[in-house]
């Protein structure tokens, strides 16, 4: 078992995302497993916060957290007035929601939004350490501009183990690089063989209430189905 622990961690980089979207790249690391999160404690703010990580246990010498913060929202002032090499309070490896061992798949993780978070830690950990395991993702975003971690989803896919399925609820402009309406029944059908496989669910509550009943519905067993909401 993973012993979970508090430290002080410097923001040792900000990636912008999306609009609203950042990934704070901290300088500090501890063993944890893929899908897991921390807890985190800003300057002045009294609330301490929960986040996946979205950097994968591969990748040593950080510890990334990729949040949303919609403008309107009090966490907006806090958390976006973070600068490189502010200090920050977190503690962990929190949660169950990980990869089985060892690793077989398929896997196939449906992500609403942010939900893509823990996925991205996911996704980088098989394709370092089994990537012949083969994984898709399935994220639905309002537009292109809203999908998180994008770019490096798409140079992932150059694996052919790996399929990156986004899909739009709010644009039919978006080319030849993914589909449109919700993540439902039809879409997953007409990607997927429906073989033995892991399904990994990840959103808001509604999110992930819809998912499991599309999948009950393609008669998917519950022992198959892994969930995270907030």
């Amino acid at each position: 078992m993973l012993k979970t622990a508090t430290q002080t961690a410097t923001v040792i980089e900000i990636i912008p995302e999306t609009s609203d979207t950042q990934t704070f790249r901290l300088g500090a690391y501890f063993d944890f497993k893929s899908g897991q999160a921390i807890s985190l404690l800003l300057p002045g703010d009294p609330k301490k916060r929960y986040y996946s990580l979205s950097s994968s246990p591969t990748e040593k010498d950080h510890l990334d957290i990729t949040i949303k913060a919609e403008r309107e929202k009090v966490l907006y002032g806090s958390l976006f007035s973070l600068k490189e090499h502010s200090t920050v309070e977190i503690g962990g490896p929190l949660g169950s929601f990980t990869l089985p061992e060892p690793l077989k798949g398929p896997y196939y993780f449906l992500a609403g939004g942010s939900g893509v978070t823990p996925f991205r830690s996911m996704i980088k950990f098989i394709l370092d350490t089994r990537p012949e395991t083969e994984s898709w993702l399935f994220n639905s975003a309002r537009a292109p501009d809203d999908l998180v971690f994008r770019e490096q989803f798409l140079s992932w896919a150059a694996n052919p183990n790996f399929r990156y399925v986004p899909t739009f609820t709010r644009t039919t402009d978006f080319g030849e690089m993914g589909e449109t309406g919700r993540i439902g029944e039809t879409l997953l059908r007409k990607h997927l063989a429906m073989r033995e496989g892991i399904f990994f669910l990840c959103g808001s509550r509604e999110f992930v209430t819809d998912m499991e009943r599309v999948l009950a519905g393609m008669a998917v067993p519950a022992a198959h189905i892994r969930r995270e909401n907030w």
